[in-house]
């Protein structure tokens, strides 16, 4: 038993956890048994679990120089040096190469005052320096190289700023506000049956007009074309490139110049399918993804034959951004066609870990050969690829023009997908044997298993957090604002081993002090304020790291139903928060005051016991009654309830207020239920109307105008 609370420590698996309701839980022997083995570790013999806790415990000591340090801007740079007592050098010259190109460098002489600790191992004795280095380096990425003659040591040397971005950084000093939009459920006369690029840049405009300074995004993660079923923004298939189902082809360029696409959009058949996709309730995918593969194909091919093979400007931007990308992009574009092609010979190899061996790794010769044979199909991606991009970017320019304090406020997701483009190329990266998700609590009372990945956080140190400055960098490009969702998970996650439900998981530590400075550093250089989801189980430390750092919050209205919210407004809804009134893992505003969330909870049977069922609807009947009671509202009508909410929220102290435009339209079913994946259509209901009537309709644009003077 002390042997495996040894191992789990070592391993960064933690024993017990508070509760969201706040008692503490322990966690099984047998569940904790369960991760271990689904994290490699063998616990057949008393010997095994021994010779892997001395394993773990010799690593941290036979590493001489680690392979990354994270260090504030202005405080004393400090390098540990772990050498042999046996053969330690004492004279060491060390050279940094800064970001920018400049090198500091010095001598540095070991003396015995040094020694911090000693381990006396197999190995022999090692002794632990500290060595302050005299080198003020600006925040930033820089490269440190020790040496003694002998042996040569690097590290890569970590600057972050104090906190992250903020709005006053750029003197934006009023209280901001904007709609949190599904873009896949817009509706409008052109768009091909879900919202698209053109249809965001299309709503700028009008909203700016309104006082919105944002306009709030699901992610715009790249999913699976060739699989459009899965349609999930939370399980991408990378998070490092967009969707490019979000494409506004009939907006390009080479659809501008190319008849071949023009007759077939115009054709009899093409505008009675286009008819069907846009009619439809909710998105159809597979039928949209269908038409936009038939009109890609062909504007592909008059890019090949207009641009690429004349070596034009266009050309050489399309290859400037292919060689930028990287084996990042070049993976994803090959995964996508590899999965496509293999699903469709069989549909049990959707998950690269049930391709065939040879295909699974990419730089086999089998995925070489293929990549070979391909080599049109996956250039047709990284084109798409490339519009996306242009076009993401084309609404960022838009937000700016049309005075937007922040723009785009986009949102990255947890984790990525067990079967992604991004596991697939690097599966060190990820811990593929475990899932992530929450334990339960109120909005989910059987807890939830995602079918996400959660990082290694051995190999994220060891490529010096490398995976996660791409992620953050890539989502920060466009955006003025990023949410991250599920924040905890940069100081832990919760993981279940594969095929277990929620509640067989237990917390993994991440290293969350350098997450949060890389965090800073990145918001700092894009000039991009950090929202962090902190809605569940939130352990202080989370807390903490966000109010040092500077992380907004996420406070949500319809969670604060509570005594406590409403006598003490200014603390629940702080300025270093963005506040709201629901959300897309919730019912709207209409379906939690009609109850319909409750009644389809039973309907999917998501209530673990009657018990449960009956203390959350004695629950919502309280939280309705203190609402009705605060917000002075006799008996209140649909406008009238969101009216309310809305105002009071909007009028709080938090630096950023989001609204649904889902509540100002009083919708009343929700776009997701969290703990289910194929019970009910989530990610594809869509808005009732087109984007443009909806914000011409007098009551939405008075409504806007009610929230803009609350927010003044």
């Amino acid at each position: 038993m002390e042997q495996l609370k040894q191992l789990a420590h070592l391993a960064g698996l933690q024993e017990s956890y508070v509760h969201a309701n706040g008692h503490t839980e322990h966690i099984a022997l047998p569940i904790q048994q369960a991760i271990l083995r689904a994290m490699g570790f063998d616990l057949s013999s008393e010997q095994h679990i021994a010779n892997h806790i001395q394993q773990l415990q010799q690593q941290q000591w036979l590493e001489r120089l680690a392979p990354v340090q994270v260090c504030t801007e202005g405080n004393t740079l400090i390098v540990r040096l772990q050498l042999s007592a046996n053969d330690a050098s004492s004279e060491w010259q060390w050279v940094i190469t800064q970001e920018q190109g400049g090198v500091l460098q010095g001598e540095v002489l070991l003396q015995p005052k040094d020694i911090v600790a000693q381990y006396d191992g197999a190995e022999g004795t090692i002794l632990a320096f500290d060595v302050p280095l005299t080198a003020a380096l600006a925040a930033g990425y820089h490269q440190l190289t020790l040496t003694d003659g002998k042996q040569r040591l690097n590290q890569q040397i970590i600057i972050s700023p104090a906190r992250c971005f903020q709005l006053h950084d750029s003197a934006i000093l009023h209280k901001t506000m904007g709609p949190a939009i599904q873009l896949y459920a817009v509706r409008s006369s052109r768009n091909w049956g879900m919202g698209d690029f053109a249809d965001l840049k299309n709503m700028v405009a009008p909203l700016a007009a309104q006082g919105n300074d944002f306009i709030g995004l699901n992610p715009l993660h790249a999913l699976y074309p060739l699989l459009p079923q899965d349609c999930s923004p939370y399980s991408p298939n990378s998070r490092l490139w967009l969707n490019t189902l979000y494409v506004a082809l009939d907006e390009t360029l080479e659809f501008m110049h190319c008849a071949a696409a023009q007759h077939l959009v115009a054709s009899e058949r093409f505008q009675q399918q286009l008819s069907h996709c846009r009619a439809a309730s909710d998105v159809d995918y597979p039928a949209v993804a269908a038409l936009k593969a038939e009109v890609a194909e062909l504007l592909y091919q008059h890019f090949v034959q207009q641009e690429l093979a004349q070596n034009t400007a266009r050309a050489r931007m399309f290859r400037d951004f292919v060689q930028e990308g990287g084996a990042s992009l070049q993976q994803m574009a090959l995964f996508k066609v590899l999965q496509g092609h293999l699903f469709w010979q069989d549909h049990s190899m959707a998950a690269w870990q049930n391709f065939p061996a040879a295909y699974q790794t990419p730089d086999s010769p089998a995925v070489k050969q293929f990549a070979a044979e391909h080599a049109a199909q996956i250039e047709q991606h990284l084109y798409l690829q490339w519009l996306a991009q242009q076009q993401l970017a084309d609404v960022k320019a838009e937000c700016r023009k049309q005075g937007m304090a922040i723009g785009l406020y986009c949102d990255v997701a947890v984790g990525t997908s067990r079967s992604s483009a991004e596991s697939w190329a690097a599966p060190e990266d990820f811990l593929l044997d475990l899932s992530v998700g929450a334990p339960p609590d109120i909005m989910a009372p059987k807890g939830q298993n995602w079918g996400l990945l959660a990082y290694n956080p051995v190999t994220l140190r060891q490529k010096a957090f490398q995976p996660f400055i791409a992620l953050i960098r890539a989502n920060m490009r466009n955006a003025g604002a990023l949410r991250l969702d599920h924040v905890m998970a940069l100081l832990r996650l919760w993981c279940c081993p594969l095929g277990a439900d929620a509640t067989q998981g237990a917390y993994i530590g991440m290293p969350a002090e350098a997450l949060f400075a890389i965090l800073a550093l990145e918001s700092q250089r894009n000039h991009c304020i950090v929202i962090g989801e902190d809605l569940g189980t939130v352990p202080v430390a989370i807390s903490e790291l966000m109010q040092r750092y500077q992380v907004l919050s996420y406070r949500v209205f319809m969670l604060e139903q509570k005594q406590g919210s409403y006598q003490h407004r200014d603390q629940t809804y702080p300025p270093q928060a963005l506040a709201t009134v629901t959300t897309h893992d919730m019912p709207t505003l209409i379906g939690f005051w009609q109850e319909h969330d409750l009644a389809l909870r039973h309907k999917l049977d998501l209530f673990p016991s009657p018990a449960v069922a009956d203390n959350l609807h004695n629950l919502r009947k309280d939280e309705k009654q203190l609402l009705q009671q605060h917000l002075r509202l006799v008996v209140p009508d649909a406008a009238s309830l969101v009216k309310a909410c809305h105002l009071y929220t909007a009028a709080t102290p938090a630096q950023l207020f989001a609204y649904q435009l889902e509540d100002l339209v009083l919708l009343d079913t929700p776009v997701n239920i969290p703990g289910t994946s194929t019970e009910y259509p989530n990610w594809r209901r869509k808005l009732p109307e087109n984007i443009d009537t909806i914000l011409q309709r007098g009551d939405v644009l008075q409504l806007m105008a009610e929230i803009k003077h609350a927010r003044q």
